[in-house]
């Protein structure tokens, strides 16, 4: 949050910028946006992710009532990618990309009768005229009756479960994980076992299948690796799709930090309290000039310490890069030539790599005073290109994120540019390449003193002010999100690298802060982890602004009122709330 951000809000709302124009299109209420359901789920459970197309066909034929949960990462064998659940065998197809058929299941219940060809239920029965109760299928020879049919019909038939390869009979399940060493009525299919419960009867669980993925995977196993509970964090990079997604939702702080000799001890407690709150992720930022003070010559030692007490302390981090070296820029702003902005990030992914998990590039671009004192779309993109390359040079797994942009309406590029108008201009620009050079776009959508359900116009805040542009809005991101769906990007997370409430402020252009309270910046900003949580499924990683910068400001620093913690660490109700609610 920066100051010269809210000094543009602040004159928004008092008229002083008599050129100013509010972009009318985005005065509309912000729209439902779907899920994507390829965006990775995790399963406390089990301890493994879902995500990608096995995610998508998951979800849409019968979820955990008909595959159970996941019991190993994606890994590959056979020659396909392979996701074992505790029910089935999940299979990608790439020569069926983008069809229904890309994810198939393995003909695990063939691979199970195998060899039992001539035992009474897998005999071939004699034809007979289907009815509504029972179907006879030639292909196999055998038949489907009753409960069992109406399973194998609702929950995707032929195509998830395969066709019959014998007829119902009594057999012992295995012992457990596989099974739980009872006798049942079952089964055989090409790809799953049915079995009957009458220990359910009366309810939708009266029909499961077998725990085929457990057996399995108990005669074929898998490398340690993929059996390896996952990081419930960060979800594990999706080689399918080839796209590293950040968790939903993910638990940070922006965070003040020490480079010099003496800064141990303070990152070490800053991180103490970051995990102490039960978050998990940081964000800091990096200043370009002070890395990179001549070409090619590169000073890291103070970025090196909250990076590596980070590290020590289990904590994932963002870093925005920021502030072009007066030889690359004489402003400070992006550069016209963005090559050695590529090479500086090549440079640091490959030194951080493992450490840092998420690059920021740039820093609310569409406000004047961050890039050099105008705001163009076409520089940021290039820039934006260069960056991403450069990083997936250095790690390839690394999330590169599209700066995070500042809400604003102002349209002037000698001051800012609305936010979402500036997204579509940099979708638009050059035919759309921008969506090649970015994992998720970051954003840092507004509260001012209005409560995160509230929205302009349909639900406008209480005021005084600040309440009649949806730039005022925590729920501003919710217009950022619609632009990427609008553009084909839906597959992509929204971060939001910065957000929260100040209390009452000193710095002009906060005035707003005197109308919340300590208790209302806590209630506030536990509210808006539950919208993420529970209305934003394409939410990523959320960064609250700030955890600790009045430790090191004074009380006329904009920062000031915003921290979590008082300037003696103790902590604020907002901490305390923070801590409590649940994750």
């Amino acid at each position: 949050m920066k100051v010269a951000r809210f000094i543009v809000l602040a004159l928004l709302v008092f008229g002083v910028l008599a050129n100013v124009v509010p972009v009318k299109h985005v005065q509309a209420a912000a729209p439902t946006v779907p899920e994507d359901l390829e965006m990775p789920r995790y399963f406390p459970e089990t301890g493994f992710w879902i995500q990608g197309p096995f995610r998508r066909f998951w979800e849409t034929q019968g979820a955990l009532f008909v595959f159970g949960y996941p019991i190993t990462g994606v890994f590959q064998q056979d020659g396909y990618w392979r996701q074992y659940f505790e029910r089935a065998v999940f299979e990608y197809h790439p020569e069926k990309a983008g069809t229904v058929d890309e994810v198939q299941l393995v003909r695990v219940g063939a691979w199970r009768v195998s060899g039992r060809e001539k035992e009474e239920p897998f005999r071939p029965v004699a034809w007979f005229p289907d009815t509504t109760d029972r179907r006879y299928f030639p292909e196999t020879k055998h038949s489907l009756a009753y409960g069992f049919k109406n399973y194998w019909d609702r929950y995707g038939g032929w195509r998830v479960f395969g066709l019959p390869l014998s007829e119902e009979f009594t057999e012992q399940n295995p012992p457990p994980p596989a099974g739980d060493g009872r006798s049942y009525t079952v089964q055989y299919f090409e790809r799953a076992r049915f079995e009957y419960h009458p220990e359910n009867r009366g309810t939708p669980y009266e029909v499961l299948l077998g725990l085929l993925g457990w057996e399995y995977l108990q005669a074929r196993g898998a490398p340690a690796e993929a059996r390896a509970k996952q990081d419930a964090t960060l979800p594990p990079y999706d080689p399918i799709r080839k796209r590293q997604y950040g968790p939903h939702v993910g638990y940070g702080f922006n965070v003040a930090w020490r480079g010099d000799n003496d800064g141990d001890a303070f990152n070490q407690r800053t991180m103490e309290l970051v995990k102490g709150a039960g978050f998990s992720w940081i964000r800091v930022q990096a200043i370009w000039r002070d890395i990179e003070p001549r070409p090619g010559r590169y000073d890291t030692h103070a970025l090196d310490r909250i990076i590596d007490a980070a590290s020590r302390n289990g904590v994932k981090v963002v870093v925005s890069v920021v502030k072009a070296p007066a030889w690359a820029d004489p402003n400070g702003g992006i550069p016209a030539d963005p090559a050695p902005f590529g090479k500086l990030m090549e440079f640091l992914a490959k030194r951080y790599a493992g450490k840092v998990h998420a690059w920021e590039i740039w820093n609310e671009q569409n406000l004047a005073l961050e890039t050099g004192g105008h705001v163009d779309v076409g520089r940021y993109v290039r820039l934006l290109k260069e960056g991403y390359q450069g990083v997936k040079r250095g790690d390839s797994k690394a999330i590169v994120l599209f700066g995070g942009l500042t809400p604003t309406g102002v349209m002037d590029p000698s001051i800012a540019i609305d936010d979402v108008e500036y997204l579509r201009q940099a979708y638009a620009y050059n035919n759309g390449e921008i969506k090649r050079y970015f994992d998720h776009i970051a954003t840092h959508p507004g509260g001012t003193l209005n409560p995160p359900d509230a929205l302009w116009p349909e639900r406008p805040g209480p005021g005084p002010g600040w309440i009649d542009h949806p730039s005022f809005y925590f729920r501003r991101a919710e217009q950022i999100r619609q632009v990427m769906v609008e553009n084909g990007d839906g597959a992509k997370q929204v971060w939001l690298t910065e957000f929260g409430w100040s209390t009452a402020n000193q710095a002009p252009g906060y005035e707003y802060g005197r109308y919340v309270s300590e208790q209302q910046q806590a209630q506030y900003l536990v509210r808006a982890f539950q919208i993420a949580r529970s209305q934003w499924p394409w939410a990523g990683v959320l960064l609250v602004w700030n955890l600790n910068f009045s430790t090191i400001t004074q009380p006329s620093d904009e920062k000031y009122p915003w921290s979590v913690v008082y300037a003696d660490w103790n902590p604020r109700p907002a901490y305390r709330a923070l801590q409590e609610m649940p994750k």
